[in-house]
C-alpha cells in the first residue's frame, strides 16, 4: 500500500473550511454537527446522508474528507511514535508496548520505531506557504532531489494548473455577471486567484520545492471543489490536470 502524500496543517484547515462553507451555502440544518476536529468532520461526511444535500456537495465533501483522512493517517503515525518513545522512557518493556500492535519482540518494536523515524524525519509542517518561507525551506533532501530530477515533467503540469485556474475564474465570473442576484464573487475565487498567482511566480522563477507542490495541492483542492468543475466532462483538460497534480504529489511522497 502506497504512503499517502503529507497533508499540511494549511491543507487540513482549508478542507474543513470548504466543507463548512458548502453546508452554510445550502443552509444545512445539521451543519452544527460538523465540529472542527478532522476526525469529527470525516464522520459527519460519512454519516450525513443525502437528504437535503445536493449531489455535487456530497461529492466535494467526500473528496475533502479523504484529504482529512490522510492528515489523520500521518497524525496517527506521529502519535504512535510518541507513545512508544514515552512508554520506553517510563520503563515499560518493549514487549509490553509491542503486544497491542501485534509485535512480539524487543527487536520488532525497535524496527517499528526505526520505520516511523524514517517516515517522519523529513516531515515539515509547511504552515506558512509564502514565497520567502518556501525559499528558506529549499534543501537537499530526497524530495528536493526528486523535484530537480523531474523538473521538466513537473513544471509544465504546474503551469497548466495555473492556466486552468485562470480559465475557471474567468468562466465563473462571466456566469456570475449574467446571473441576476448572484453572489458578488464565485465561492473560493479569492483563494484560487491568490494561490494561482503564487504558483505562477514560483514556476516563472523556477523555484520548485516540496512546499510548491503543497501549494499546488491547495489550489487543486479548491478547483476540484468549485461548482463549475462539477459540471465539466471527465475528459476536460482541467480534470486531467488535477489528476496529474495528485500523481506528482504521490510520486514526491514516495521519493521522500
Amino acid at each position: 500500500m502506497a504512503t499517502p502524500p503529507r497533508i499540511t496543517d494549511a491543507e487540513r484547515d482549508a478542507a474543513i473550511t470548504r466543507i463548512v462553507e458548502r453546508h452554510d451555502r445550502i443552509d444545512d440544518p445539521r451543519s452544527s454537527e460538523l465540529g472542527s476536529d478532522p476526525r469529527d468532520v470525516v464522520t459527519f461526511v460519512l454519516n450525513r446522508g443525502p437528504a437535503g444535500v445536493p449531489r455535487w456537495v456530497q461529492a466535494a465533501d467526500h473528496h475533502d474528507a479523504v484529504v482529512l483522512s490522510s492528515w489523520c493517517w500521518w497524525e496517527e503515525r506521529r502519535r504512535e511514535r510518541r507513545l512508544l518513545r514515552q512508554g520506553i522512557t517510563l520503563g515499560l518493556s518493549a514487549t509490553e508496548l509491542g503486544a497491542p500492535l501485534g509485535i512480539r519482540s524487543r527487536q520488532g518494536v525497535r524496527d517499528r520505531l526505526d520505520r516511523l523515524d524514517a517516515l517522519l524525519t523529513s516531515d515539515r509542517p509547511d504552515e506558512q506557504l509564502g514565497r520567502e518561507a518556501r525559499r528558506a525551506a529549499r534543501q537537499r533532501d530526497a524530495g528536493q532531489n526528486w523535484l530537480d530530477q523531474h523538473r521538466s515533467e513537473v513544471r509544465p503540469v504546474l503551469l497548466a494548473l495555473v492556466g486552468q485556474a485562470r480559465w475557471l475564474l474567468a468562466v465563473a465570473e462571466g456566469a456570475e455577471q449574467t446571473t441576476p442576484g448572484g453572489d458578488s464573487a464565485p465561492a473560493g475565487a479569492d483563494d484560487i486567484r491568490d494561490w494561482a498567482e503564487e504558483l505562477g511566480i514560483d514556476c516563472e522563477d523556477d523555484l520548485l520545492t516540496p512546499a510548491t507542490l503543497a501549494l499546488a495541492g491547495l489550489l487543486a483542492a479548491e478547483l476540484r471543489a468549485h461548482p463549475s468543475t462539477m459540471a465539466l466532462d471527465h475528459r476536460h483538460r482541467l480534470r486531467t490536470v488535477l489528476t496529474q497534480v495528485e500523481g506528482l504529489r504521490a510520486s514526491l511522497a514516495s521519493a521522500r
